[in-house]
């Protein structure tokens, strides 16, 4: 029987964990966004219409986006260094900036009444 090692060493239990948390970070963070610019977005602008792509398009993309995001960071992350904690600042990071893009993109902030 011939064995053979593999160039990197089996995931740990913390390195899987990590991954999962960071998915569930960017779900939630995607969920949230688009939980803010929803109510905003759902009345259509013709005839009083639903606008029906808040649901079928904005939902899973945001949720997804959200997920692969913070994932992709966190796979790089591991490949490239080895301390947990800039791990985690690098998910941190990515998962903000994709809320402050997503905040300021998708869910600007509405405009009060008498304001210039």
């Amino acid at each position: 029987m011939i064995t053979t090692e593999r160039k990197h060493p089996a995931v740990s239990g913390a390195g899987t964990a990590g991954g999962c948390l960071s998915a569930a970070l960017g779900a939630a963070a995607g969920l949230g966004a688009w939980a803010v610019a929803a109510p905003r977005r759902w009345p259509g602008e013709f005839e009083t219409s639903p606008e029906w792509s808040v649901l079928y398009l904005d939902f899973p993309a945001m949720v997804l986006i959200g997920v692969a995001l913070p994932l992709l960071s966190w796979t790089v992350a591991c490949r490239t260094t080895t301390s947990p904690v800039l791990r985690t600042a690098a998910v941190l990071v990515s998962t903000g900036l994709f809320l402050a893009a997503t905040l300021g993109w998708y869910a600007p902030a509405r405009d009060t009444p008498g304001s210039l």
